[in-house]
């Protein structure tokens, strides 16, 4: 009797090691979502998601389709949003023949997704720190920015009439990594071509 009540903690001890070694595996599998977000222009936006994440940091990878009021559903595109929250706000925006989606774009950056309905063709524009500092625009306004250092963001905070404005910060200093820059670039989308044309910068005070 001695031996047996012994060996009940040890079994229980073990089975509890073995629960804790499963859980931590599996806290890090992959999570299957799907999210309807009713769209102002009417109908629904369908966000198939993935989210992943392991020690470090975390993901949603969302896969968007876009089901209109006459129940047509048009496949157009995914977008990821890496370390960052995903708010499940997006909203369609029209202008002109375009139908333009906002979302995320790996780290640090944004993107749009800009398609027609009728031709269902869908373009992805991505607005990294790489794509503005080589527009002829950013050389010309030549703006001290430390491009290779960690860690510059861009991120869209505007689409109003075909007008884009994302808003850029950027490192100016080697060593302090907290001595940043920050511009507001503006954009305007082509009405024949859909492609988002950089028209400007300015300071953000």
């Amino acid at each position: 009797m001695k031996r047996k009540g012994c060996l009940i903690p040890l079994v229980i001890g073990i089975l509890l090691i073995i629960l804790l070694i499963y859980g931590i595996f599996t806290s890090f599998d992959p999570v299957y979502s799907s999210t309807k977000i009713k769209q102002k222009i009417g109908g629904v936006l369908i966000c198939n998601t993935i989210y992943n994440a392991d020690h470090h940091t975390w993901q949603y990878d969302v896969n968007y389709k876009y089901q209109a009021s006459n129940d047509s559903v048009y496949e157009i595109g995914q977008g990821t949003y890496y370390s960052r929250e995903w708010n499940q706000d997006e909203q369609l925006i029209k202008y002109g023949k375009w139908i333009i989606l906002k979302t995320g774009n790996w780290a640090g950056s944004d993107k749009i997704i800009v398609g027609n309905l009728k031709s269902k063709e869908w373009t992805e524009y991505k607005f990294t720190p790489e794509n503005i500092e080589k527009s002829n625009i950013w050389t010309s306004s030549q703006t001290h920015s430390l491009l290779n250092y960690c860690c510059a963001e861009s991120y869209i905070t505007k689409i109003n009439n075909g007008e884009i404005i994302v808003q850029y910060k950027f490192r100016i200093d080697e060593n302090n990594t907290d001595l940043m820059g920050t511009r507001n670039i503006k954009y305007q989308i082509d009405t024949a071509s859909g492609d988002p044309n950089m028209t400007g910068i300015t300071v953000d005070k």
